[in-house]
């Protein structure tokens, strides 16, 4: 039972976004919430499902915090959770929230070659994998597939596997996977075992070889399992954001190894390529979203096709709870609720990864991940001094919004940068362009 004290700080925090939001946005996210406790100052409340924990937290978590500890008289934070009880209230109430939120394909479904879009900016690497995966002559091995985030790498890997015949013994994993494999059993005396498992395979493909930068042990395990698996005339594929020359801290035997096969490139593509690939991803995924709301969401938000691809798909949950159709005039309409962040921390936040990312040519994924590689030591620092120096942000905020690290990691990672930035002339100049975005508003 929640106690009266608890529900009776949420009403009055219930008023007062009633008062921020508005009727109507107040009951479109916060109509179904429910407290759920207060415990060692964490206030959490209860939702009927992924989509809305995500936005509520995203867009009113610090604000439903502030409330709750003006009320109480003291420091609270917020965590919304996924309530059983009400998720499966709303799954009976409405099947079109089901199917507009609820309804994922598989990772791997529908990524077969025949449905990856061919446009010049493509057609060797696709080529290459055909080539591959039909066991033509003369043999490319290793084959490695090279390009941005975005523009399909993941589906030729996940096609190449498709195109053997059933039956093959595929074996498949990240460079973040591999080197998590080798530590645990190089650590535990069973690296045998692991590379039995490897070289048993008839197809080994191995994604983000850019994860392994900085681990030259790691690296070195891998050529030698590559160099014997191309002895063995198994197929390895191998998938990369960049051209190995371009893959910094990578050992010269990986990089040899990695570039002794044939290698083939990727690259953005154009927006009405943009659009196409959109299309083929729908209509594999058997959801009907017209061509004219595609083509408006790839030309007010660009980026890259997978975050088209999440975009749209966050539009149609969003429709979903609306219960309105996805038109220009609606997108119009929602621009405000649809364009980010409400909270001003946050779109400076997101203004300092974009800035960061263009300029040092990283994800901003890879920005906010917790994985420690010598590659994102630079970006990183300068993400955390950015919002430290020109963001006006707290350790704590910028802890919450990096991939909730702690205080104490963000303070030494700005202490460490403050003098790096200040002897290089090029961190200077980016560190001028981001305050000069800051300030103009300019994302």
């Amino acid at each position: 039972m929640i106690d009266v004290v608890v529900a009776d700080a949420w009403e009055k925090v219930r008023e007062s976004l009633r008062t921020d939001l508005g009727e109507r946005t107040f009951e479109l996210w916060f109509g179904r919430s429910r407290v759920v406790g207060l415990v060692r100052g964490v206030l959490t409340l209860g939702v009927p499902n992924l989509f809305i924990r995500d936005w509520v937290d995203e867009r009113y978590g610090r604000r439903i915090a502030q409330l709750a500890g003006e009320v109480l008289g003291a420091e609270v934070q917020a965590a919304i959770k996924v309530d059983p009880e009400m998720f499966r209230e709303m799954r009976a109430r409405t099947e079109r929230m089901e199917a507009a939120v609820d309804v994922e394909t598989g990772e791997s479904e529908g990524k077969v070659l025949a449905s990856f879009v061919t446009t010049p900016r493509n057609e060797l690497a696709i080529r290459a994998v055909r080539h591959l995966a039909e066991g033509r002559l003369p043999k490319f091995n290793p084959l490695l597939i090279h390009g941005p985030e975005g523009v399909g790498k993941t589906h030729l890997a996940w096609g190449a596997a498709a195109a053997f015949p059933a039956g093959t013994r595929v074996y498949r994993l990240t460079g973040e996977d591999f080197a998590r494999r080798f530590s645990w059993h190089f650590k535990t005396r069973k690296l045998e075992l692991m590379r039995e498992r490897i070289l048993g395979a008839e197809l080994v493909i191995v994604d983000d070889v850019d994860a392994l930068a900085g681990k030259p042990a790691t690296q070195r395990e891998l050529s030698s399992l590559l160099q014997l698996l191309v002895a063995k005339a198994v197929p390895v594929l191998c998938v990369a954001a960049k051209h190995p020359s371009d893959i910094p801290n990578l050992e010269p035997v990986l990089k040899s190894m990695l570039l002794s096969g044939m290698t083939a490139g990727i690259e953005e593509p154009t927006a009405e390529e943009r659009v196409a690939v959109l299309e083929r991803i729908f209509a594999t995924a058997r959801r009907r979203v017209p061509r004219a709301v595609i083509a408006l969401v790839a030309e007010k938000l660009g980026g890259s096709v997978k975050r088209l691809d999440r975009e749209i798909r966050k539009i149609y949950a969003f429709a979903g709870l609306t219960g309105e159709p996805v038109t220009a005039e609606w997108l119009a309409q929602h621009a405000a609720e649809l364009g980010g962040p409400s909270d001003p921390a946050a779109r400076r936040f997101e203004t300092i990864l974009k800035s960061v990312a263009s300029h040092f040519d990283v994800a901003r994924d890879d920005l906010l991940s917790k994985r420690k590689t010598k590659a994102m030591t630079v970006p990183r620092g300068m993400t955390v001094w950015l919002a430290r120096e020109q963001g006006g942000m707290t350790f704590k905020e910028i802890g919450r919004l990096l991939g909730d690290r702690s205080h104490t990691s963000v303070f030494l990672i700005n202490q460490k940068f403050a003098g790096v930035v200040a002897a290089d002339p090029t961190l200077l100049a980016l560190a001028r362009e981001t305050g000069r975005r800051l300030v103009s508003g300019d994302s």
